[in-house]
């Protein structure tokens, strides 16, 4: 079996050695060193600040990706304007790569005695609003029992998060894609979150045609600072359909009190089926919206003096295992 490299620090390196690293693999026509570039691209769905975020040049990231292609015999990136889109065969390898390398990463881990209840003194936890009630929970209650010393600030994303990270210290935040950072934040991919309709328990609205669905109100959740608007929105607008998105909020907890005492349908994160009380029923988006809107790409940041911290490989497996048993 081919040897791989160290994935700790696979945003760290620079083109020469990205084509050292590959020596050990050319004869099987396969170089397992590119799969961190996947990564990257998955991220920043551009070319451009894929190769700001390796440190290399545009032309080199190009290149790659062709021989990922290549080796996968799938496009796995279709352009849509400014962005690359994955398709669903790159989708599928970003359910399995990243956990991957994390394996990888703990065949170089030194054994030490470090253990989540040393923590002390104060950190942040940021998540979007969305995930914050599916994810957040078991998160803090397991932190609680095993770090009785240590203090939690769990905030929702805002306009601000990507400034606090970039200023570095004890955060670390869940954040979708694609997020435009700087080199000081690092990204790990988690399991992507995927999108369904919730309505209240009654609701006239039977089948999931995307024109009986558009008959109704239709509220959107926002995440301040993301940079794409939502597809959903970016659907109605690409096909001209007569229709108006009724509400857009940050507030979880006001769109579901909306969805409770009115008609309006939410598109809301699937992780939050299972939490959700007999007032409210869950349906599949329509074929349409599914298409273009069915996932998302979801990462963990943090400031890149916290890449080696223990801390941050023990919050990445909680988180890991957490969002891929409420997939």
């Amino acid at each position: 079996m081919a040897t791989l490299p160290c994935a700790t620090n696979y945003f760290e390196l620079n083109s020469i050695q990205i084509i050292q690293a590959c020596d050990c693999v050319s004869s099987m026509e396969k170089d397992y060193n590119l799969l961190h570039v996947l990564v990257v691209l998955f991220q920043t769905k551009q070319t451009v600040a894929a190769a700001r975020k390796l440190q290399i040049s545009q032309p080199s990231v190009s290149s790659m990706l062709k021989k990922l292609r290549v080796q996968f015999a799938d496009e796995l990136f279709v352009r849509n304007k400014n962005m690359l889109e994955p398709t669903p065969k790159c989708n599928e390898l970003m359910d399995r790569i990243p956990q991957l390398l994390e394996m990888m990463d703990g065949l170089y881990e030194t054994s030490g005695s470090w253990d989540v209840s040393q923590m002390r003194g104060e950190i942040t936890l940021v998540f979007p609003t969305t995930l914050m009630a599916p994810v957040a929970p078991s998160l803090l209650a397991e932190l609680n029992q095993r770090a009785p010393d240590l203090t939690v600030n769990c905030i929702s994303w805002g306009s601000d998060t990507i400034n606090h990270l970039e200023a570095g210290g004890n955060i670390w935040a869940v954040g979708y894609l694609p997020m435009e950072t700087n080199k000081n934040v690092m990204q790990r991919p988690l399991p992507s979150d995927r999108f369904i309709l919730v309505k209240r328990a009654g609701h006239p609205l039977t089948t999931n045609d995307l024109q009986s669905v558009l008959r109704h109100p239709i509220c959107l959740s926002v995440i301040p600072g993301y940079i794409e608007a939502s597809k959903a929105e970016m659907l109605i607008k690409k096909h001209k359909l007569d229709k108006s998105i009724s509400v857009r909020t940050s507030d979880s907890a006001l769109m579901l009190e909306l969805i409770k005492s009115t008609n309006t349908i939410g598109v809301m994160s699937h992780r939050i089926d299972s939490t959700l009380p007999k007032q409210f029923e869950t349906m599949p988006l329509p074929k349409e919206l599914k298409n273009d809107t069915f996932q998302r790409g979801v990462s963990l940041f943090y400031h890149a003096s916290n890449r080696h911290a223990p801390f941050t490989q023990w919050l990445f497996t909680q988180l890991d295992q957490q969002m891929r048993q409420k997939d």
